[in-house]
């Protein structure tokens, strides 16, 4: 009997040490695998809010010392000032201030080539009497071909005999003795914006004039004045005869500015940017058989 309670009690021992050792093995993996890897979390985690309430407790600290309104007051009115210098500029440099006259004027119908003939036989026949009153002599003609090919727009040509005739009026007003060539050059469009909604396009005439030095800064001081601004491009001046003559050969390309939107006029001139409108050369004894090259 006693050999069989001392049996059942080593049988007993045994079990409760079993249990122990299967506890304690589960509690130390518990803390190895997991307790002490969330710990290292938490640790982190707290020094990870720490920094940024740290931060954030910067970031308060300037904005305490910082007039948030005035800030935006002044910034308001440093974009107000830099939209009326953008329309101040814009409005000096446009040569067509009186766009919605000319608008008025241009072709836009079905039979707006012929009515592209009768302005530019009109506006040829205005300069002529205009240099005559003034005694400006003029070239056989404007330097733009009276067809218009099937894939122009009237309107487009319309633009740069707008342009030409303008240049053409303001060197009679400045009295140049001779007008001897002229030609109206391919427009060029340079976008305003990223988006293009907003474009500029120049309509460049190319001159060769005879004149004297006072008729040549009269007529570059109109060229720099608002409602008759054009861009000059490129300009080249030669003295005629002996050293100290007076009159000059002046090989001049000045551009006109037109501001328009994108569903304007630029649609004409399609993707490319550039109408492929060429100008007609005018033979002259002035122009000395020299060639100009068209990009």
């Amino acid at each position: 009997m006693k050999t069989i309670l001392h049996s059942d009690v080593t049988h007993l021992r045994a079990q409760v040490l079993l249990i122990v050792g299967t506890c304690a093995t589960v509690l130390v993996a518990l803390w190895t695998f997991v307790l002490l890897p969330l710990r290292d979390e938490a640790r982190s985690s707290k020094e990870e809010m720490q920094n940024l309430e740290s931060e954030l407790a910067a970031f308060a600290m300037r904005f305490e010392h910082t007039d948030l309104p005035q800030r935006l007051s002044v910034a308001a009115a440093r974009q107000r000032h830099l939209t009326a210098e953008w329309t101040r500029l814009r409005e000096r440099v446009d040569t067509f201030r009186d766009r919605d006259a000319i608008l008025e004027a241009l072709p836009t119908y079905e039979d707006g080539r012929i009515d592209f003939k009768v302005a530019l036989y009109e506006a040829r026949q205005k300069l002529v009497n205009s240099a005559a009153s003034a005694n400006v002599q003029l070239p056989a003609d404007l330097g733009i071909p009276e067809a218009i090919g099937t894939e122009e727009r009237a309107e487009l040509r319309g633009w740069q005999l707008a342009a030409t005739v303008r240049l053409v009026g303001l060197a009679i007003d400045a009295r140049v003795p001779v007008i001897g060539f002229i030609e109206s050059e391919p427009p060029v469009v340079c976008p305003l914006d990223e988006s293009e909604s907003q474009v500029a396009i120049e309509f460049p005439t190319h001159m060769v004039l005879r004149c004297s030095f006072k008729h040549l800064t009269s007529l570059l001081d109109m060229l720099s004045r608002e409602r008759s601004f054009y861009a000059v491009r490129s300009i080249r001046i030669e003295r005629m005869g002996y050293p100290g003559a007076e009159m000059l050969e002046v090989d001049v390309e000045a551009g006109a500015i037109l501001f328009q939107s994108r569903n304007g006029t630029t649609d004409l001139i399609g993707p490319d940017r550039q109408e492929p409108v060429q100008g007609r050369r005018i033979h002259h004894p002035m122009v000395n058989g020299r060639e100009r090259r068209h990009g």
